[in-house]
């Protein structure tokens, strides 16, 4: 195992120590610099287990964005809007994305469980500044993260199937690029799935090693051909190893996305119907059931939300989280059937056109994912 990867090489760790070196030089030539506490990669290579994509040539390069916070004691907008202009210029001197997020150091111990804070707090890697800086963040109990947290991952998942479904939807071919993210779109998925089945179960683990062990011992009962699902579990785990997309370039997205789709259409409800213990029999009755997907957020914040967003329209239904109406809304999307109507009144989308309703879709989830 190496530093930022299971199977990655020694030379693939030394691109990425590169890597980390200049971003942390740019961070900390920053006329703001004197705020920062410390810069820390989250993440796959936050945690060891990013992925080194296999090049023509069998190099190993980098895959994955780079995904770092910035701790600081000020969140003043200028020291904000410097960082994403440092976003900018790192990710074309990189050629990689690089995703800057200002963290205020005050905000720590305060921070929600969720599967996000989890993951920071027990897989990250201080690249620059205080090493012990996260350990003010809350300790978390590894076997009660949130249930609905694993609603929250199938969401911003499915909104990746939909992006795939909305471009599927054109007659022009997909350019080698676009099969390529797809394909990586493809794997999170079927990740999600494996992920969300242990969090039901109480046995997730930050460690892929750990969990693709764990997968085929839990209780999975319900679920037709768990076997599938596992299998496809294990997959996505070879591929988040080694990346090689030579061995794909044969693949077809089409029949690929439409396996995908139909395991996510059946896990969702399978995962819901046990998180809410409920009897949902189809995702047009769950989405009907909006109002009751959960206890997100508090009643007041919550019509704070909903008033900004949608205005006084949304006054009945203003107490509850605008994330379950994204909940409710996604799967209706990704299904071939159903009732336009129904999604527009979960988004509020004066349209009903596919591609209208996908907008108003990442519009919401961008804000409330």
């Amino acid at each position: 195992m190496g530093k930022y990867s299971v199977k990655g090489s020694a030379t693939f760790d030394a691109r990425i120590d590169a890597d980390m070196e200049r971003i942390a030089d740019a961070v900390y030539a920053s006329k703001f610099s004197k705020h920062w506490k410390a810069l820390v990669l989250l993440g796959g290579y936050g945690r060891g287990e990013g992925s080194p994509m296999i090049g023509p040539d069998g190099e190993e390069l980098p895959f994955n964005d780079y995904d770092l916070i910035v701790v600081t004691d000020s969140l003043d907008p200028l020291l904000k809007r410097e960082l994403k202009q440092l976003e900018k210029k790192l990710s074309e001197a990189i050629d990689l994305p690089v995703d800057l997020y200002p963290y205020l150091d005050s905000a720590l111990p305060k921070c929600e469980f969720s599967l996000l804070n989890y993951e920071m707090r027990y897989g990250h890697r201080v690249i620059r500044g205080d090493p012990k800086i996260l350990d003010a963040m809350p300790e978390y109990a590894h076997d009660a993260i949130p249930l609905s947290e694993g609603t929250r991952l199938l969401m911003n998942r499915g909104k990746l199937l939909l992006t795939i479904k909305q471009r599927l939807a054109q007659p022009e071919p997909l350019t080698r690029e676009e099969r390529m993210r797809f394909f990586k779109f493809l794997f999170k998925a079927d990740l999600a799935f494996g992920d969300c089945a242990l969090l039901l179960r109480g046995a997730y683990d930050l460690s892929y090693v750990v969990k693709r062990q764990r997968l085929p011992e839990i209780n999975l009962s319900g679920l037709d051909d768990s076997r599938a699902f596992v299998s496809a579990y294990s997959r996505a785990i070879d591929f988040k190893e080694r990346a090689d997309f030579q061995t794909l370039e044969n693949g077809n997205v089409h029949l690929r996305f439409a396996d995908t789709l139909k395991r996510y259409e059946q896990f969702f409800l399978w995962y819901e119907k046990r998180r809410l213990n409920r009897k949902f029999q189809t995702l047009e009755k769950y989405a009907r059931e909006f109002l009751n997907l959960g206890n997100e957020g508090s009643p007041l914040k919550n019509a704070v939300h909903n008033l900004r967003t949608f205005g006084p329209c949304v006054l009945p239904d203003c107490f509850v989280h605008p994330r379950l109406r994204l909940y409710a809304a996604l799967p209706l999307l990704l299904i071939k059937h159903a009732d336009r109507d129904e999604i527009c009144w979960l988004l509020r989308s004066p349209t009903g056109g596919f591609d209208e309703l996908c907008q108003a879709f990442y519009t919401l989830q961008q804000r409330f994912s």
